[in-house]
């Protein structure tokens, strides 16, 4: 056997929620690996602010949180799996408890329990719903994941190591003839510290490689999410669903050297107003419920009144919240807005919308099976119809907690399978620094295109030059990767590449405007001909 060959029952690529969840589940059956690219708390779950939606106040009710997915993505969503997701949720918060995650609860002297969770109000949502950690929920359930993850004496954990490919019949020599359809067996992953790749065998494979807002310069997301998984299994034939359904963050914290961070939603559904830089409110304007609207619409919104004023940011003021309490709520905000000179029971805060999670991606079913036998896709990766054209706020981690559950419990993980022979990754000896600019230009050129021409507001017209423009972008980072050894940069470039043409085809197959995806030559919805996927 290849020295560099690694075996295991499962694999996971990625360490956020979905990807966690699933390895506790099926550690049980057998040897898990997690891969991640960086450390295992690098990753939008960590970031992730707000908290986890469900239904878990007396006054609420499943329909009711269903009927605002369902219209927070512009009635795209599958409802029956809105529905599933959203009423599994409550069991799979008290699975977080237990595991020891720290909730923020409405009276301290009672037990952490569900129906002590402090609950706040988010955009789209008609009821508070939204359990939190003050505004650091997911690095709250992160830890508590890990925690258990390393407990575990059946998953072994594997930093600083991105998975390049994953491993399918176009590796693979057949010597007993055709083998119907796509089969994973593992992936190839580059060990960061030594450039050495290995071989990863598995049964199954768990794609939770998070969301690919890194296609954007301007974005809310860490730097490791550039859309790896999705682009693997494009490259091995998996279908992707929706893709042009990028939804913008309408308040990223706003400086003129670009680095960014999110003000949660939740600090508008505590109170706080947007207003223009003259002090005007105007959410009014465009919604009923003004600055709670559904994320699409308040960033559309703040992108019109911009561009129309020849301005870089808008104001968020949160000054008439009682500032104990915002700064016991917000304190991860605070701390890095008074880093910033600002002090937000007083100052306004500078914020536009930046790139912030994709709503589409590879296509997958609520318990995680996709195109390809013995892959299984659950996050911001997968597409399962949860979120339709734009995502409710606080709805991401209940899917990736929901689905990754599903998955890990799915009764396809005690299957048999039978592995062809794997050869060895074809590693190139030499690498070329004198066309590292390749690379490296291209990769912010790639940012800077879709910034411009694939933003909020979308043209056909511009959408054709940035697909022309990102096709030869794709030729040149391909042709570099296949003559070159392989590193992470270069494979990361590829991947935003892949990414980026995808959304760009996306958009262009959509000619109307709905949720996140706003076409200025048809400004309206057109139900007849596009209420339903676009797959590619």
């Amino acid at each position: 056997m290849d020295t560099h060959m690694l075996d295991y029952d499962f694999l996971v690529l990625g360490s956020g929620i979905a990807g966690l969840i699933y390895a506790l589940q099926v550690s049980r059956l057998g040897r898990v690996a997690v891969v991640t690219k960086k450390k295992m708390a690098d990753c939008n779950t960590d970031y992730a602010q707000g908290g986890i939606a469900a239904v878990l106040d007396a006054g609420d009710s499943f329909v009711e949180h269903c009927e605002d997915t369902f219209k927070a993505g512009a009635e795209l969503g599958k409802k029956d799996v809105i529905c599933q997701i959203i009423t599994e949720g409550p069991k799979l918060i008290q699975y977080l408890i237990d595991l020891g995650t720290d909730f923020t609860l409405r009276d301290d002297s009672y037990d952490n329990r569900l129906e002590n969770l402090s609950l706040t109000l988010e955009g789209g949502h008609t009821h508070r719903r939204v359990a939190y950690a003050a505004d650091s929920t997911g690095h709250q359930i992160m830890e508590a994941l890990i925690r258990s993850c390393q407990n575990d004496p059946n998953i072994d954990i594997y930093e600083n190591s991105i998975a390049i490919d994953l491993i399918t019949q176009h590796h693979v020599v057949q010597t007993k003839g055709f083998v119907p359809g796509i089969s994973c067996w593992g992936a190839y992953v580059l060990e960061g510290s030594s450039n050495e790749v290995r071989i990863f065998r598995a049964k199954k494979t768990m794609l939770a490689t998070g969301g690919a807002s890194r296609v954007y310069a301007h974005n809310t997301n860490p730097d490791v999410a550039t859309g790896d998984g999705m682009a693997m299994a494009r490259l091995a034939g998996g279908r992707l669903a929706n893709m042009e359904f990028v939804q913008f963050h309408p308040t990223a914290f706003w400086c003129a050297e670009g680095k960014t961070f999110l003000i949660s939603e939740a600090v508008r559904g505590e109170g706080a107003v947007l207003k223009l830089q003259d002090g005007t409110a105007f959410m009014k304007n465009y919604h009923p419920q003004a600055n709670l609207a559904p994320r699409d619409i308040i960033s559309r919104a703040i992108d019109t009144e911009l561009k129309r004023r020849g301005e870089k940011f808008c104001w968020l003021d949160a000054s008439t919240i009682p500032h104990d309490k915002l700064r016991s709520h917000f304190p991860y905000i605070d701390r890095r807005l008074k880093e910033r000179g600002i002090d937000f029971t007083r100052d306004p805060i500078p914020v536009a919308p930046a790139a912030h999670y994709f709503c589409g991606g590879v296509l997958a079913t609520i318990d995680g099976i996709t195109d390809i036998h013995n892959l299984f896709a659950a996050g911001e990766v997968a597409c399962t119809g949860l979120h339709g054209a734009n995502r409710l706020a606080s709805n991401s981690l209940l899917e990736a907690l929901v689905t990754g559950w599903r998955a890990g419990n799915h009764p396809s993980n005690q299957e048999a399978v039978s592995f062809p022979e794997i050869p060895p990754w074809k590693q190139m000896q030499d690498f070329n620094e004198n066309e590292w600019v390749v690379i490296s230009h291209n990769r912010e050129i790639i940012g800077t295109i879709m910034d411009g021409y694939v933003g909020i507001r979308r043209s056909r017209r511009l959408l054709k030059y940035a697909l022309s423009r990102m096709e030869n972008i794709y030729n040149e980072v391909n042709n570099f990767y296949q003559h070159n050894a392989v590193r992470r940069e270069v494979v990361e470039t590829r991947n935003l590449a892949i990414i980026a043409i995808a959304v760009i085809r996306s958009a262009l197959m959509r000619r109307e405007s709905r949720g996140a995806h706003f076409l200025i030559d048809v400004p309206q919805p057109d139900d007849e001909h596009y209420k339903s996927d676009t797959i590619i």
